[in-house]
């Protein structure tokens, strides 16, 4: 059950933006200034119009997400569940008049010369070191998969997530972000699906990439935002290399010192991706790096994120226990993310194919549970208590 995106368009009824006639009602409602209504509701839900790359598309209003049907593309799961909570309307700031949205980064995109590299971002103490709660990188990871669908699952999309579709959603995700009014996009490289039939071609593109990050002697340096599947980690001749797949002959370089704070920082996500069967578990990572003057990244920061065979993110053995039930079951949901972290307890997974949407937990705190509603922000709780057997998922609705 997934409900196709619906918008009225100045009167025009619109399901594909991308389609020419689409477009064309789109610039003639922007240059009107006329908002579009998605039609997940009766009355409709104000959009605004911003563009991606050559296209115009149709954005959620900034703080609507809850008038959205639960089964809309622009719906979120609400605050209390999601560490997107935390960050929304603070850290990331939607722009309707011009389409753009801005992100406060906790991290630098610059390094000084001779500066000393930062610990591995990923911690709950990120969000205590982060003024303001500004996004760590671990946390622009997550705004990015959440930004490119990659938490929303439909069983229909089994089997037609490759490298080349999230390739391609994580750099649409990026389109129309700014960092201190510059756009990002042109600061984070994703690897391009690798062809050895294309291998020159591709190199070309990645030098040109990576050429803003390179480092001068005395000056400082910018640095890239690099994500992607690490592949393996082998010791070098001087620290560590990270291969990422569809890089090959380009790892990334960490200095011993930061590689044993990976190590400890990261210890479940490297064993769960270590322990897995050969493609079970994908371990996603997200760096800061730097070019040197031979053309290699040395990697300034770096957080990790283990993800199913289907990009689909998880925490532990028991959360990937929970995302295998649901969707061998082919079941539609949201998967939550956490964003900068913190004490509070969040959902797993928000079941969509319910009504209303259902909120799975595993392990929710028994303080949380005596003498408390069944309810979070207005939608029932399911919870797994992992001493005692799963309980039946939700029943889906008819």
């Amino acid at each position: 059950m997934i409900r196709s995106t619906t918008f009225d368009v100045d009167g025009s009824i619109v399901e594909d933006v991308h389609a020419p006639a689409a477009q064309e009602a789109l610039w003639r409602a922007k240059a009107a200034r006329v908002r579009p209504l998605c039609l997940c509701q009766s009355a409709g839900v104000e959009m605004y119009i911003a563009a991606a790359g050559e296209d115009l598309v149709v954005k959620r209003m900034p703080g609507s997400a809850a008038a959205h049907d639960h089964q809309c593309r622009s719906w979120l799961p609400p605050h209390e569940l999601s560490g997107y909570g935390a960050v929304a309307e603070h850290s990331i700031v939607d722009n309707p008049v011009d389409g753009t949205t801005a992100l406060r980064l906790g991290f630098s995109l610059s390094k000084l010369a001779n500066r000393a590299a930062p610990e591995p971002s990923g911690s709950a103490a990120d969000t205590v070191q982060s003024e303001g709660n500004k996004l760590s990188l671990r946390a622009v990871l997550h705004y990015l998969w959440d930004e490119a669908e990659l938490t929303s699952w439909h069983p229909g999309f089994a089997g037609h997530r490759s490298w080349a579709v999230v390739h391609r959603r994580l750099r649409d995700a990026v389109d129309g972000k700014l960092v201190r009014k510059n756009p990002l996009a042109p600061f984070l490289y994703v690897p391009e699906p690798f062809s050895a039939d294309r291998k020159t071609e591709i190199e070309q593109r990645r030098i040109k990439a990576w050429a803003p990050a390179r480092r001068e002697p005395g000056k400082p340096t910018k640095l890239m935002i690099g994500v992607g599947e690490v592949k393996a980690i082998e010791p070098a001749n001087h620290g560590v290399k990270m291969q990422v797949r569809h890089q090959p002959g380009h790892p990334w370089f960490l200095d011993d010192d930061l590689y044993r704070k990976l190590a400890k920082r990261f210890a479940i996500e490297l064993e769960l991706w270590q322990m897995a069967e050969h493609g079970e578990v994908r371990l996603m990572a997200i760096s800061t790096f730097s070019v040197s003057r031979a053309g290699y990244a040395h990697v300034e920061q770096l957080s990790l994120m283990t993800t199913d065979r289907n990009w689909l993110p998880f925490t532990g053995d028991t959360d990937r226990t929970l995302l295998r039930t649901v969707v061998d079951q082919e079941r539609v949901f949201r998967k939550v993310l956490s964003y900068n972290g913190g004490s509070a307890a969040l959902a797993s997974l928000v079941f969509t194919d319910t009504a209303p949407a259902i909120a799975a937990f595993i392990d929710r705190p028994a303080g949380e549970l005596d003498g408390q509603p069944s309810s979070i922000a207005g939608l029932p709780v399911w919870t797994w208590r992992t001493d005692e057997d799963m309980p039946d998922l939700p029943s889906p609705a008819s």
